[in-house]
Formats: structure tokens, C-alpha cells, sequence
């Protein structure tokens, strides 16, 4: 009997590639492969790329080249999956000459049969299909034991933003059927997840393809019935489709965090409508802090778009000194030759784009170190992800409401008794150090 090949996953890009990532897993699981997680016990890696911004698609060639250096020393074949393939195609090969085979983002399920040709001639590049994405699978292999679970509810996007070519390696928005969202959502709170985090390219889009209306509060009423998951999590809002049902369920109901990611990319109308996005968002921002306050923003922000002024930094540091956003991710302006921001000009210098980068994030950081400030001595929910021995007690670190996973920072507290992972415990806002929240238990002075 012959024993089943071991096969580890080398993932990169965003949680949306770590969730495609869990199903191929999954499903190569129940086709009798071995998952492990340590390449050098794999008989089969599989780089599974991203190639959403120059940085990432570099991040992806360099992962591939360090395995094929491994390839040389270790009996091991190397498949690349995603975004890499889908964006140059049949230069693979030529880039790649020590690949075993490839599939692009529009035949993902076609990997397990790739992977199972134990025939010796040289692979065959297929040719790839439209570009698309693995969306559902009734298998999933979680790749962390952390007591939160990403919930993609859609592939693809339906926007035509200049700066972004995530059409080209996605395609067209594809949203799942409510009741497959239900059916996993249950299958995680069973295997002990807490908290779902909604995710998709555009998340307020769902539904518009199947029911021709935006459904994601419907979405959110139904998994809010899951009794076990205790928080819901919102990221990626487009800014135009947040409406009022939206922004109700979210304030009202108990177990959907307080908390919209809204990238808005700049606060410029000029630069707005150069990248091709929504020219009101400043409207909509202000609504939400003005009718719903309770509701946390984060955002992120494209630092150096060309044609971007001087007058246009203004214009965004002074919004972001209005304290609308928690928290932002600010991101270098990345030229891709394959989307239209690429023909616009005038081109900012990559030394001043750094520059504004650092403007923005320095004021960003004053927003929420005023927030934070004005927060102390409120109480907020942890959901605990750490717990470790210190002294006489235990150093807790967690997440609130307030706090998406990697990109919020954590909040850290003191605790005389063990507690749990994956429990919830009731803390106080006690001051900040960075980016990280400092708590203490309600009857601790401070």
C-alpha cells in the first residue's frame, strides 16, 4: 500500500488567499493527501501566490525561487496556484524552469488532478480559463488554531478602479448563496470559532448578482442567529453601497462588532475620480460618525497617486485630523502596467511618495492616540488569543470589538487568574503603548 504524499502550503497575500488556501487544503485532504506544515516533510509544496501590487507579485517570484532552491537539495515537486499564474500565464515556465506545474485563479479545482499525474513527462501548461476564484468548498482545512475564522462571501469584483487589476486575476463579482454562507458559518462555530470576520473584494456588493439588490444586511441578520459565533466582523465595505439597513444591523445587533473597515483610499475628489472611485465618500463618512457613532471606522489610504498635489496631502491629513478612523493602513502607490492609472501623470517621485506616506500615518497616529485617550476607563470586550505565564499572574493579549486581526493591533492586560483562549473577558481601557491597548480588570486601580 502505497502512502499518501505529504503536502505543505506556502500562502501569501491577503486573508481572501488564505481562505482560497483552506479549501485546497481541504479538498486535498479528503483526496488522500497529508497535510503537513513544515516544508522540508513535504513531498509536494504549493506556493499559492498573490500579484494584487508589484510588492506582492515580487514577494511571490522570490517565494518561488527559495523553494526551487530547496527542489535542488530535496526529492520535492513545486506547484504554483493563484494570482502569479493567472497574471503572466504561459511565462511560467520560461521564469519558473523547475516548476512541476501551475493553475491560475480560474482552475483552482483543477489541482488535485495535476497533483495526482504521476506520469514522467514534463507538465503540459493548461490553458488557463477566465480568471475566477476557488469561492465555496464544503471542505476546509483551518490553518490557524486562533478562536476567529475568516467567512469569504464573494469572489471577484464588480468596480473599475484605475489603480487595480484585481478584475484581471478574479474576474467578474460572484457572491455565494445565502444558505452555503449559513451551512459554513455553523461548521465553524462547531470547530470552536468565535468570531467570523466577513471578507470579499467588495463585501457590501453581496448579493447584487443573485438577488439584484444589496443583501449583505440580510447576510448579517442570518449569521447573527448562529448562537455560537459571539462577534461579527466587517471588512472591506465598498464606501457607495453602505446604506441605511446596513448601518442598522450593524449598531443593533448584539453579536455584529461596532466596527466597519471602509477603504476609502483618499479623501481628494480630484484624486478620487482619478482612481475612479466613489466621489462622495466624504458624505457617507461623516454620516456614519454623525448618525451612528457608536460605530468604529478603520480605512486604508494610497499614499502618491499620480496627479496627486500638494493640496490634496492637505486635504486628506486634515480629514483624517477630524478623528474619523480608528485606525488606517497606509499603503505606497504601486504602478502596475496592466492598469489605467499606469498612462496617468504627473507621476509622484518614489522618495516623496514615502514622504507622504509618513505624513499620513504620523497623522493618523495623533487621531488615535486622541481616541484612545478620550476612551480610557470605558470597558471593552476581549476575546483572548494569548495567554501567558508572568510573575504571580498571567500577560493576556487579545482583540475588542474595535480590533481586526494583524492590522488593529492587539490589546494586552494582567491577570491574577489563567483564563482562556477563545473567552471573552471584560476589561477597562487603561492607556495605549503604540498601537496596542492597554486594559486592566474594573476593580484594578490604575
Amino acid at each position: 500500500m502505497i502512502s499518501p504524499q505529504n503536502i505543505a502550503f506556502i500562502v501569501l497575500g491577503c486573508p481572501k488567499n488564505a481562505v482560497e488556501a483552506e479549501y485546497m487544503l481541504g479538498i486535498l485532504k479528503n483526496e488522500g493527501f497529508n497535510i503537513v506544515s513544515e516544508v522540508d516533510k513535504a513531498d509536494i509544496i504549493v506556493v499559492h501566490t498573490c500579484s494584487f501590487i508589484a510588492s506582492a507579485r515580487h514577494e511571490s517570484e522570490s517565494c518561488i525561487k527559495k523553494v526551487l532552491k530547496l527542489k535542488k537539495r530535496k526529492d520535492v515537486k513545486v506547484f504554483v496556484s493563484g494570482c502569479l499564474p493567472q497574471l503572466i500565464k504561459n511565462e511560467m515556465l520560461d521564469r519558473f524552469s523547475g516548476i512541476d506545474g501551475y493553475v491560475g485563479t480560474g482552475n483552482l479545482d483543477k489541482l488535485p488532478a495535476i497533483l495526482k499525474n504521476t506520469a514522467p513527462s514534463p507538465f503540459k501548461p493548461p490553458i488557463l480559463p477566465p480568471p475566477s476564484g476557488l469561492n465555496n468548498s464544503k471542505f476546509r482545512v483551518l490553518s490557524s488554531p486562533l478562536p476567529f475564522a475568516y467567512l469569504k462571501i464573494a469572489e471577484g469584483c464588480r468596480h473599475k478602479c484605475s489603480f487595480c487589476i484585481i478584475p484581471q486575476l478574479r474576474g467578474k463579482y460572484q457572491s455565494r448563496t445565502l444558505q452555503s454562507l449559513k451551512d459554513e458559518s455553523s461548521a465553524l462555530a462547531r470547530s470552536g470559532i468565535k468570531e467570523l470576520i466577513i471578507i470579499a473584494q467588495d463585501t457590501t456588493s453581496y448579493g447584487i448578482d443573485l438577488y439584484g439588490k444589496f443583501a449583505l444586511s440580510n447576510l448579517l441578520k442570518n449569521l447573527s442567529k448562529v448562537k455560537e459565533i459571539k462577534r461579527i466582523r466587517l471588512l472591506y465595505a465598498y464606501p457607495s453601497a453602505i446604506n441605511n439597513e446596513l448601518l442598522e444591523i450593524i449598531s443593533s445587533c448584539e453579536n455584529v462588532a461596532p466596527y466597519i473597515d471602509i477603504p476609502i483610499q483618499h479623501i481628494s475628489k480630484n484624486v478620487l475620480l482619478a482612481m475612479k472611485r466613489p466621489t462622495n465618500t466624504r458624505k457617507i463618512i461623516e454620516k456614519i460618525r454623525s448618525k451612528y457613532p457608536k460605530i468604529v471606522l478603520r480605512t486604508s489610504l494610497i499614499a502618491g497617486f499620480p496627479s496627486e498635489s500638494r493640496a490634496d496631502v492637505k486635504e486628506l491629513v486634515d480629514f483624517l485630523g477630524e478623528g474619523h478612523f480608528l485606525y488606517a493602513g497606509v499603503f505606497d502607490y504601486s504602478n502596475n502596467s496592466t492598469a489605467s492609472s499606469a498612462k496617468l501623470s504627473p507621476r509622484v517621485a518614489a522618495q516623496e511618495i514615502k514622504s507622504r506616506k509618513k505624513i499620513y500615518e504620523v497623522a493618523q497616529y495623533e487621531a488615535f492616540a486622541k481616541q484612545t485617550a478620550e476612551m480610557k476607563g470605558t470597558e471593552i470586550e476581549i476575546l483572548v488569543e494569548n495567554v501567558q505565564k508572568s510573575g504571580k499572574g498571567y500577560k493576556v493579549s487579545g482583540r475588542s470589538q474595535f480590533q481586526a486581526p494583524e492590522i488593529d493591533g492587539k490589546t494586552v492586560f494582567f491577570s491574577k487568574e489563567a483564563v482562556a483562549v477563545g473567552s471573552f473577558q471584560t476589561m477597562v481601557i487603561d492607556g495605549k503603548r503604540g498601537y496596542t491597548i492597554k486594559a486592566r480588570e474594573k476593580n484594578e486601580l490604575t
